[in-house]
């Protein structure tokens, strides 16, 4: 489509889902379903995937090597011989992109070039937003909304399209493949695609036009899903949100950043509303609910470590949630409605046995147990609330939520559905991120294939070869999403252990979170960060029971309940477990 526009049309409201994707089927038509994409673009090359079959790890093998310093953030991510770099390498995280990466990176255009829209459908004259945190660099999702008749509302959730410039097979794409997701660290970010990519052509920035593919869907008064369309599209971003400036904004406040966020407050108050009624419908349909709080550390202008805070929580950050839950959940209908296999996100229930053995561990803590065969994720979200009005919330609810399994990514189809435990659903994957995570640049990809040809995709998806490499590449995915994880929490509790280090002899206030045979877990209040306080340190003669700890020490008894205030000192910094070491003072 044209990207010349009269300014009459600019005005123009959202139109008719079928005005807004074009051709739509009866049967399509029928289900509340349309999908039309951009004829124009390169689609996967189906037999080049197919000759390449389950070479996956083959491909990831001839990747060159990845681990050098990085070009941005803090010093020690240029020094390859600081613990920040070695840490990284330990886990295998690539750090520095290599040649042919940067090469293909360098070609690209600081805004996409109208030549190469094709049949894309104009949306710039639409009101859509990106609400994220203001340390935020990456605007990978904006969200547009819009009253219907009835009292309903239409959804819009604009993903970047970065299958749009990551061909496959590209250094790019072989790049993204090998980091699978990008690595969230306290004080720098390992992307997975190059900063022309992730904070560029694909960041759905302020102003700017972005190439995105678009999830409209409709929602009737009581919030339930009436229609889906799905399309290719161009974006301009209205306004770059953030979390605190639109709480304000509900809230009523008159600060600086909620009077920026007037001309949206229509927009965002429905979408506040719509947004309360989703978690309402995944409450009663079981789906589990957990609000914590995270640890965020605070650096200064030399990057050090100033202090560690429990982040702002705030409701608006369920906004973006609400709105990724719905999008993933539509194209995830999607693929089943076509059957088509594609990589779902797949959260499994725990193995009845382990289950049955937390169950009696959190009877003896003197929790109300469910009194039945299978739990559910409802089951769990009562046990937690229940958690947090006992003293010893922390160690119970970190108890609770080892009955809880690990996702996954795996390759279902419509007979074999993928399931979600946490939330409860069925057909979830992911599509909202794939800037940062590869398994949603696979589903754009197929997505955008499925619009092309449904029959054709549906016949090579289904081949022995494209299946291999959908499961070697979920399964690759799994475990670099798990590496990142670890990587990030090791960097955090290296960064505590450079902070605390200063202090070490130093007597403290703390808080005993957690008892355990092997000794305890207790809060240092005033940094707020965690320490451990080892039984060779407490003496030979120790024993728990349920959640007190207690010493022998001859005819003297010390006692230690979860949730008890107690005085330590700092004995040591271990720089090779990560871990603060305490003692008695």
């Amino acid at each position: 489509m044209s990207g010349d526009k009269g300014e009459g049309e600019k005005k123009k409201s959202f139109g008719s889902f079928a005005e807004l994707a074009g051709k739509v089927t009866p049967k399509d038509e029928e289900r509340g379903w349309t999908l039309e994409t951009d004829a124009d673009q390169d689609a996967p090359d189906l037999e080049a995937l197919a000759e390449r079959g389950g070479g996956v790890r083959e491909r990831i093998a001839a990747r060159p090597d990845a681990l050098g310093v990085m070009d941005t953030g803090p010093p020690c991510y240029r020094d390859a011989r600081s613990d920040e770099m070695e840490l990284l390498a330990s886990f295998q995280i690539r750090t520095a992109f290599p040649a042919d990466v940067s090469s293909e990176a360098a070609e690209l255009s600081n805004d996409p070039e109208e030549s190469s829209w094709g049949q894309r459908v104009d949306l710039r004259g639409q009101v859509v937003f990106t609400i994220d945190g203001e340390d935020a660099k990456d605007f990978d999702d904006a969200i547009g909304v819009r009253p219907l008749d009835g009292g309903g509302l239409e959804v819009g959730v604009h993903i970047a399209d970065v299958g749009h410039y990551v061909s496959p097979g590209s250094s790019l794409d072989e790049e993204a493949l090998a980091r699978a997701t990008s690595v969230y660290l306290p004080d720098q970010v390992v992307p997975m695609l190059p900063e022309e990519l992730s904070n560029g052509l694909c960041s759905l920035v302020e102003g700017r036009p972005r190439l995105v593919f678009s999830v409209l869907m409709s929602f009737d008064q009581n919030g339930a899903r009436t229609g889906v369309v799905i399309h290719k599209s161009v974006i301009q971003s209205n306004k770059r949100c953030t979390y605190r400036g639109v709480q304000e904004l509900l809230d009523g406040d008159s600060t600086e950043a909620a009077q920026a966020l007037m001309p949206l407050k229509a927009e965002l108050q429905l979408l506040s509303d719509w947004a309360r009624k989703q978690q309402s419908l995944r409450e009663a349909s079981g789906a589990m609910r957990i609000s914590s709080s995270e640890r965020k550390l605070v650096f200064d202008d030399e990057g050090e470590v100033s202090a560690v805070i429990d982040a702002p929580r705030y409701f608006t950050m369920s906004l973006v949630e609400e709105t990724a839950l719905a999008a993933n959940q539509a194209v995830g209908d999607r693929f089943v409605e076509l059957g088509v296999p594609t990589i779902y996100r797949v959260h499994p229930e725990k193995d009845p046995e382990e289950v049955a053995e937390i169950l009696k561990m959190l009877d003896e803590h003197g929790l109300r147990i469910p009194n039945k065969d299978r739990l559910t994720a409802r089951d769990v979200s009562r046990l937690i609330r229940e958690a947090r009005r006992k003293k010893n919330a922390d160690a119970l609810i970190g108890r609770i939520m080892g009955l809880v399994e690990r996702a996954v990514y795996a390759v279902h189809d419509e007979k074999d559905q993928a399931a979600h435990f946490g939330l409860a659903k069925r057909r979830y994957l992911h599509f909202t991120s794939p800037i940062r995570r590869y398994p949603d640049l696979i589903v754009h990809r197929w997505l955008h294939q499925v619009g092309q040809d449904a029959e054709a995709t549906r016949e090579e998806l289904k081949t022995e070869a494209l299946l291999a490499d959908l499961n070697e590449t979920a399964e690759h995915c799994s475990l670099r999403s798990e590496m990142a994880d670890m990587a990030s929490r090791s960097v955090g509790d290296l960064k505590i252990c450079q902070f605390m280090d200063p202090h070490c002899g130093e007597i403290l206030e703390a808080k005993v979170l957690r008892v355990s045979p092997g000794g305890m877990e207790v809060r240092l209040l005033e940094a707020n960060v965690s320490g451990f306080l080892p039984r060779s340190a407490l003496g030979d003669r120790v024993q728990v029971k349920g959640s007190t700890l207690k010493v022998l020490a001859g005819r003297n008894t010390l006692s230690f309940s979860e949730g008890q205030s107690v005085r330590v000192r700092l004995r040591e910094v271990d720089f090779i477990r990560l871990q603060l070491l305490l003692e008695l003072p």
